[in-house]
Parts: C-alpha cells; structure tokens; sequence
C-alpha cells in the first residue's frame, strides 16, 4: 500500500437546533436539532451520498451524530470529543443582547484569542485539542492509499478554525459556515508537510422558490 498524498476533507456544520434559531451560545450543553427542519439538509445529503469516504469523524454531541445518521451514510463515524465546539461557560445559553454591557464579554468580542470566557474554554485549549485531533487524523492516513477522502461533522467554531489555520487566506471570523453547509479542503503532502491545494463549497440544494 502507497503512502497517502493527496486527501479531501469535507467539513460539515451540524444542523440547526432551537439555540441556534434563537442566536442562544451552544457550545457543550448537549442539544439535538430540530426534526422540523431536518428537510433543509437534503441537498447536501444527497451530494454525500455520492462519495466513497474512507473515515467519517464526528463531534460526540447530539446535534452533529443526528445530522451524521440523517444524511444515511452506510458507514459508523467515530464520535470525538475533541471535535465539540467551545465551551462557552457562564455565557451558554445567552444571547449577544443579555450579554453585550458585561465587560469580559466585550472584551472577548474585541479578541477571542486573549479574552478567557468566564468558567468556560479558552481560546489555547480550544486549538489545542482540534490541533490534537488532526495531528493524529494526518498521522494515521500517512501510510494508507494515496489517495482519501475523509468527513467531518462538527461545529461553527471548530469549522472557523480548521479554515483558518489551513487555507493561507481565511482568518477566523471571515469564516462563513451556516447549518448544514459543507466546504471541502483539499490537501496534497509536499516535502513531508500537509498542505492546503484547494478550498471550496461543497454543493447545496436550492431553495425551491
């Protein structure tokens, strides 16, 4: 068996729960998603549907393992935690406009990087463990077929991340990722590093009109 050189790796948000309709922080407090709007989802399921993924990864929250077994993919992910989305502490469940005059939370607007959430995850160990994860996924497939495809079910804020740490010309926040939109990076392996050879959408259903 060659050594792996070239992956896609498809990157999908969970689809949408009652926080997130209400633009309430969801981080780890375990909700599933709304059944009622499972249908906006079909685009995407049905494009892949048509792939031949090689390892399927997923959050192990609720939201993101319902949106996994909706798409009926004949294949089991492998729930990791280090794939959940920030803790967001004292915040979770809050909205921007119960908590816009609190100073800390104004200052982590200003600078998530630096700013600590109060009795929530700061923004090292948040990258740290997404870090770990994919220093791990990239060790794992260096010996397998050259080629591979890999899915990701996960969250908003460890899209942005991934996005932004691969892909030289995204930052965090310039990150757009709604519920149930998938992108795709590819990556090819060039003197022994991993790097980012294209970065794109992955097709979704329109909305009939």
């Amino acid at each position: 068996m060659g050594t792996c050189r070239h992956v896609d790796l498809f990157l999908v948000r969970h689809g949408i729960t009652k926080w997130n309709q209400q633009k309430r922080y969801l981080g780890h407090t375990n909700q599933g998603i709304l059944h009622s709007e499972l249908t906006e989802l079909d685009g995407l399921k049905n494009e892949l549907r048509q792939k031949n993924f090689d390892h399927i990864f997923t959050s192990d929250l609720k939201r993101c393992l319902e949106t996994f077994y909706y798409f009926d993919i004949q294949h089991e992910p492998i729930p990791d935690p280090r794939l959940r989305e920030m803790n967001f502490g004292d915040w979770e469940g809050k909205t921007y406009h119960e908590l816009k005059d609190l100073q800390t939370y104004r200052n982590w607007l200003d600078n998530w990087e630096l700013a600590p959430v109060p009795n929530g995850e700061s923004a090292p160990s948040f990258k740290a463990r997404i870090d770990s994860f994919f220093h791990e996924l990239f060790q794992h497939i260096d010996n397998q077929k050259e080629t591979q495809q890999i899915l990701i079910v996960t969250h908003g804020g460890v899209i942005r991340y991934t996005v932004s740490k691969y892909v030289a010309s995204s930052s965090f926040w310039n990150v757009s990722i709604t519920h149930g939109q998938g992108l795709k990076i590819s990556f090819e392996k060039k003197e022994g590093e991993w790097r980012c050879s294209s970065f794109s959408e992955v097709l979704l259903q329109e909305k009939e009109k």
